[in-house]
């Protein structure tokens, strides 16, 4: 007879024990009371301390890391209004009012901030049972957490819990053009100093470079290496490939035409470079607002970037954090007699504004005539937070050393005169330049109220994305559907699994017994790797475990019954 192992029984039961450690985190029922849905980091001693009671709600007081810069603070801040505002409703309270007007969340100087969490019940529960409903600090010691107790949970998906889905593409049109007007610039500056070469213009024609160039009367002459040096450079541009217009010859004007065609693989290389630079950049935002569990993946073989917000209610918000691409710059307002040339009527045609201008708009409808160059753009932007400015919230803004200095010779160059503030080709103000700004500060206002000032803020931050981005596809994912879906899907799977327990144990008696454990143990795993690969559980996931346990059914099935042909045929059990 079989000798019993007890080694193995033992692994057998550690395993199911851990299993069952792993699981019991993802249950929503003991995860709050038992871990408390702010994040443990924020928990304790060294976290964010428990709030005070004040009228109409509580309030709590950060101070900032001994250990941690202050952008830490900042970061604390945002996921726990993140989370404030997610259990609110998740308890049904949905007017709800965090009052952060006067809080230095966004201030990278700031050592302590203060969140006021205000409602209105109508049923009169009082702070300290809305607190308590909130489930934001767990019972289970935080020394126990990590090492024995897990935090790791299944994950649930869009379709399960709702959210915001979006599907970014990056503006090709745009990439290619980039690459044209550096190489634009570069080649002609190129030819005229380092080859002394007459280089009139170059143009883009149709996916190319037209380079024109005047040939002297020594041209190709003995002794004379300008065109074969010419020829050389442009041949050597890796981006490009050269062919000479006429043979190379000189047209009636007497000029020299060069086209060049811009490579497909080169295309491909700088497509490849900006979808790694957007991701970073949606990375950064997402983070600072303060988003829990996103997802931000680009899409196999396409140049496109899937960017799922579990639990996000409205897309709005999150749609307008993606699209904005966040660039800022500063640029003077031409003079027209003396004038700050800009008005509220017919803007002046092409015709009128010279090459180095250009006409753009504000909010409002105002055309002004601004420089097409920048006195200073984001990039030399370290800093950016808000505050309020007597009637009015503003977002300011600090320079770094090249841009302070940029910024106060330009400002010292133009007293008296506009200087218009324009974010994605948009005109926020343009303000009057009283006297030189060397502080290397600036304030931008635009009847922001302070969510969309912070938002601002944040966007600064994180960096502008190098090339346009567009909404390829938008949608949400109510949080009701994902339950119904959550709660048919358990209910098909508890009727399905305990069929067929009930089965197992009737007809095979204790082999079936024995089975059914089996399959119960095994839909305890799976749920328990789920929970410690941190993966994400969809609505087909779902039914896979439901598939998963007949297949395992099937299998039992196909033995018992080879177990009773045996047995039929005069074999014993031993």
């Amino acid at each position: 007879m079989e000798r019993v192992r007890w080694w193995r029984i033992g692994v057998i039961l550690f395993v199911v024990l851990l299993s069952g450690v792993y699981v019991l985190p993802s249950v929503p029922s003991f995860y709050g009371p038992m871990y408390g849905h702010l994040p443990a980091d924020l928990q304790g001693s060294q976290g964010i301390p428990k709030p005070v009671s004040v009228d109409g709600g509580f309030e709590f007081l950060l101070d900032k890391p001994a250990s941690k810069s202050a952008e830490a603070l900042s970061k604390a801040y945002r996921r726990l209004a993140a989370t404030l505002r997610e259990r609110s409703q998740a308890i049904g309270l949905t007017d709800v009012r965090l009052n952060d007007s006067a809080t230095p969340a966004d201030d990278s100087r700031a050592i302590q901030a203060k969140l006021k969490y205000e409602y209105t019940d109508f049923f009169g529960r009082s702070p300290d049972a809305v607190l308590r409903d909130l489930q934001l600090y767990g019972k289970l010691p935080l020394g126990l957490r990590g090492w024995l107790f897990p935090e790791s949970r299944i994950q649930l998906g869009l379709d399960l819990k709702g959210g915001v889905y979006l599907a970014l593409e990056l503006d090709l049109a745009e990439a290619e053009q980039q690459v044209m007007a550096e190489a634009q610039s570069s080649i002609q500056r190129d030819l005229r100093d380092r080859y002394r070469v007459n280089c009139r213009e170059v143009t883009p024609d149709q996916g190319a470079l037209i380079v024109v160039v005047k040939p002297s009367a020594d041209w190709g002459a003995a002794g004379d290496t300008r065109r074969t040096d010419t020829e050389k450079y442009l041949e050597g541009l890796e981006s490009f490939s050269v062919q000479p217009v006429n043979g190379g010859a000189a047209d009636a004007e007497g000029l020299v035409r060069y086209r060049l065609e811009l490579k497909s693989s080169e295309m491909d290389d700088q497509t490849s470079h900006a979808l790694t630079q957007v991701l970073e950049v949606l990375r950064n935002r997402i983070d600072a607002f303060g988003v829990a569990e996103p997802d931000i993946r680009q899409e196999p073989n396409k140049p496109r970037i899937i960017v799922q917000l579990p639990g996000a209610r409205d897309s709005s918000t999150a749609a307008n954090v993606v699209k904005t691409m966040g660039r800022l710059e500063f640029r003077m307002v031409q003079q027209k007699d003396g004038a700050p040339w800009y008005g509220s009527g017919t803007p002046p045609t092409p015709d009128q504004v010279p090459d180095t201008a250009e006409v753009l708009y504000d909010r409002e409808g105002h055309w002004l005539v601004v420089d097409r160059e920048s006195v200073i753009t984001g990039r030399d932007i370290s800093r950016a937070t808000t505050q309020r400015n007597i009637a009015e919230i503003v977002v300011s803004v600090r320079f770094t050393g090249n841009g302070r200095r940029a910024f106060g010779e330009a400002t010292a160059a133009h007293v008296n005169e506009l200087m218009a503030i324009i974010l994605d080709n948009t005109v926020v103000s343009f303000p009057r330049i009283r006297e030189p700004i060397l502080t290397g500060e600036a304030s931008i206002s635009g009847g922001f109220d302070q969510e969309s000032a912070g938002d601002l803020a944040r966007i600064l931050r994180a960096g502008a994305f190098p090339v346009g981005v567009k909404v390829a596809e938008e949608r949400t994912v109510g949080p009701s559907l994902g339950q119904e879906a959550i709660r048919k899907g358990t209910l098909a799977a508890i009727i399905g699994i305990a069929t067929a327990l009930v089965f197992m144990t009737y007809y095979y008696n204790i082999c079936g017994t024995f089975a059914a454990i089996a399959l119960v143990l095994n839909a305890l795993m799976i749920l328990a790797s789920l929970a410690l690969l941190g993966a994400t559980l969809t609505l087909p996931g779902l039914a896979g475990l439901v598939l998963t346990m007949g297949m395992a059914v099937d299998a039992n099935v196909l033995i018992n019954e080879r177990i009773k042909e045996e047995l039929r045929a005069g074999k014993s059990v031993s």
